[in-house]
């Protein structure tokens, strides 16, 4: 049997596109609930359907629906924490969550934002097993979309990392408000290689899925965009350009 541990992070009850910061409105409720309860599917399919063990770990921020919230949530192994005030940062969730987590009671880690509804695309193809990082795909290719400094540019929405890859979780950086360039990181700083990468998909999608459709999942209290802007192209990390 695996076992993984699942990282919910960011801000539940968010309405509104990106960079807005309206949280726990009522207008944000079903739509989070809606996502919430898919994360109890995905869980589950892992249970009963793919040999795992799955422990829970949700770092969010505090709103009137808190108990709604560990609600959902309370028949799985889980470690829920608040946070009041301001936004501290993705990239704090995730390193402030590793301090609290002895990690090395798992065979997996997977990180993901709390406002995602996964699809059962994404339920069906996550495999608890993957031995490589594993991102959800590579952004468009509108305007080079797809490319930092001619590395991928990832979708920065979900990360997933084996155990023998455990000691490079430091390298994990979105400390620029976001985690595109993590491929570049993991290649030019902790000295991976492309076969220690992965992606999800071999179909290019923007991270927002209010600007392009993504067959894994949608942000909840967004509009869902219905087309995929580079349907025709497919990401080989081997002839990358």
């Amino acid at each position: 049997m695996t076992k993984g541990i699942i990282l919910f992070l960011g801000e539940s009850f968010r309405l509104g596109g990106q960079n807005n910061r309206n949280r726990g409105l009522n207008e944000s409720y079903s739509e989070q609930i809606h996502a919430s309860k898919s994360h109890i599917n995905f869980i589950n399919n892992l249970k009963n359907n793919k040999n795992s063990e799955i422990d829970l770990y949700i770092n969010t921020y505090s709103t009137n629906f808190n108990n709604d919230l560990l609600d959902i949530y309370k028949n799985t192994e889980i470690k829920i924490y608040f946070n009041e005030g301001e936004p501290i940062g993705y990239h704090n969730l995730i390193h402030n969550s590793f301090k609290k987590l002895n990690i090395e009671n798992y065979d997996f880690i997977f990180i993901t934002r709390i406002d995602l509804f996964l699809k059962e695309d994404f339920i069906n193809i996550f495999d608890p097993s993957w031995d490589k990082i594993y991102f959800p795909s590579i952004c468009w290719t509108r305007d080079n979309g797809h490319k930092i400094d001619n590395y991928p540019r990832v979708n920065d929405t979900m990360l997933f990392i084996p155990k023998k890859y455990f000691n490079y979780i430091n390298y994990i950086d979105y400390s620029d408000g976001s985690g595109h360039s993590q491929w570049k990181n993991f290649i030019e700083k902790a000295k991976l290689s492309i076969d220690d990468l992965d992606t999800m998909i071999k179909t290019y999608h923007d991270s927002d899925s209010a600007k392009d459709f993504n067959p894994l999942y949608y942000i909840v209290n967004r509009p869902e965009y219905a087309t995929c802007d580079s349907k025709d192209e497919l990401f080989d990390k081997y002839n990358f350009c």
